[in-house]
């Protein structure tokens, strides 16, 4: 057994790709499986922490206590964590989900069922753009999939900003190419303030990876592999499917499908 500060789990996980640890909790005064911890010695949450306040969705993690405290195991010391208690979702990533399924076809309704999933996503998304706020990185790892409720939850607020904000971070296979801009001018020494009137983030840019990720559950490959039409890999995707993926990928955010209640539309009318 596990423990940081007063909370305890059960095993030591370690997510590759990803900054942070997870655990699940299971304090005898919590509903099993009620709450999750992510956790890791250089990271620090007291910004995520602030930034779930801002939101009330049941696809968005309720925030419960942050801090910095001593990780033991079996009662022996390991290493100093700094850690987040938030909800947690049952799921899985919505790629490795697929990955084990295979391409989404006919069989079993699979393209409904994806379609149910991405279309449960848009909500979220709404919810937090409506606040004025982009969650900045999404990727597979942050929309987990719960198959017996047809949903999906979006998960760590840690790179979330203002609509208009300097990004805090990206995962390059999932940036939009805004946020690359961005990174490539900074990079390069231009001001802060140069850099938000040259470029735009808003909502655009989330929906643009949620295509990324569209894209690769429908085909099983990166956009980047090729840049070709989804259908033309897999010919199981209906035609008005393929131009709403396309369309969640045009390089240019004011081509895009312009908001996450458009693409809900989008997909209901599949």
């Amino acid at each position: 057994m596990y423990s940081i500060d007063k909370y305890h789990f059960k095993e030591f996980k370690i997510a590759p790709g990803h900054r942070a640890n997870y655990a699940i909790l299971c304090n005898p005064e919590f509903k099993e499986k009620q709450w999750g911890m992510k956790y890791s010695p250089a990271s620090n949450y007291t910004g995520e922490y602030k930034i779930l306040s801002l939101f009330s969705h049941p696809q968005i993690p309720v925030r419960y206590a942050e801090g910095n405290a001593v990780m033991y195991k079996e009662g022996k010391y390991v290493l100093t964590q700094n850690y987040l208690v938030m909800t947690h979702f049952e799921g899985e990533d919505v790629v490795e989900y697929y990955k084990k399924r295979g391409i989404p076809d006919h069989r079993e309704r699979e393209i409904e069922s994806v379609i149910r999933f991405f279309s449960s996503a848009t909500s979220p998304l709404h919810h937090m753009h409506s606040k004025g706020y982009i969650h900045s990185d999404i990727k597979p790892g942050h929309l987990i999939v719960n198959p017996a409720l047809g949903t999906m939850a979006l998960i760590d607020l840690e790179c979330t900003i203002k609509i208009g904000e300097i990004i805090r971070g990206m995962s390059k296979e999932y940036a939009s190419p805004e946020q690359k801009q961005m990174i490539r001018m900074l990079r390069n020494g231009e001001a802060e303030k140069t850099v938000q009137k040259k470029v735009k983030m808003n909502a655009a840019s989330d929906l643009y990876s949620v295509g990324l990720i569209f894209f690769q559950v429908m085909t099983g490959k990166l956009w980047q592999e090729g840049n070709i039409a989804p259908q033309e890999i897999n010919k199981a995707v209906p035609d008005r499917l393929n131009k709403i993926i396309l369309g969640l990928l045009e390089e240019n955010p004011d081509n895009r499908i312009p908001s996450a209640e458009a693409l809900r539309a989008e997909l209901e009318a599949v």
